[in-house]
């Protein structure tokens, strides 16, 4: 399950309720806004047996990942202020990949975790999951009262950048509209 909790400093109850419901084997949570100590504090408390994380930038980004050592076996292949990616191996099954995304809102900085994410892909042999937040979206109707041409060009790039890397778009569950300028819908 992968999270974005638009900063984790005060949602540890909401954090885990919804492990205690789901009883999940990993969990990515993305856009923490928190690194160091205090990080680590809220980290330990979750509850898994597994973590790891990239800092936040600032008050700006953060990746946690958390996985249960009695379940899997994780090896992390890369990182960097955007991405955490991992070789999950589960006993008496083929192991798999995942990346835990938190593009940054920067499009320049968003290009280079796509130089990035090449880079893995090409590395890598197996399934791959990518999920989290690209801080982009493939057409305009997944956005709610932003348009204009630059915004159908970063749509399209965005589209093409699946495509040219033989990515599946999965899509959601739930409200088709969570976000909107700051503000929870």
């Amino acid at each position: 399950m992968t999270w974005n909790v638009q900063g984790a400093g005060n949602k540890l109850a909401s954090i885990r309720e919804l492990i205690r419901i789901n009883d999940q084997t990993i969990l990515a949570l993305v856009e923490t806004h928190l690194s160091g100590e205090q990080a680590q504090k809220i980290c330990d408390r979750i509850g898994f047996s597994g973590q790891t994380r990239v800092e936040a930038q600032g008050f700006s980004g953060g990746i946690w990942l958390f996985w249960r050592n009695e379940l899997v076996t994780v090896n992390v292949l890369d990182e960097s202020t955007q991405h955490i990616t991992i070789e999950i191996d589960k006993r008496g099954e083929e192991p798999w990949f995942f990346s835990a995304i938190y593009a940054s809102p920067d499009s320049s900085t968003r290009k280079e975790l796509w130089r990035q994410l090449e880079n893995i892909r090409r590395s890598l042999h197996g399934p791959w999951i990518l999920a989290g937040d690209f801080n982009d979206t493939t057409s305009m109707t997944e956005r709610s009262g932003v348009g204009g041409t630059e915004m159908q060009k970063r749509c399209a790039e965005f589209s093409d950048r699946i495509d040219s890397n033989n990515l599946i778009n999965l899509g959601c569950s739930g409200p088709a509209h969570t976000w909107s300028r700051g503000y929870l819908q």
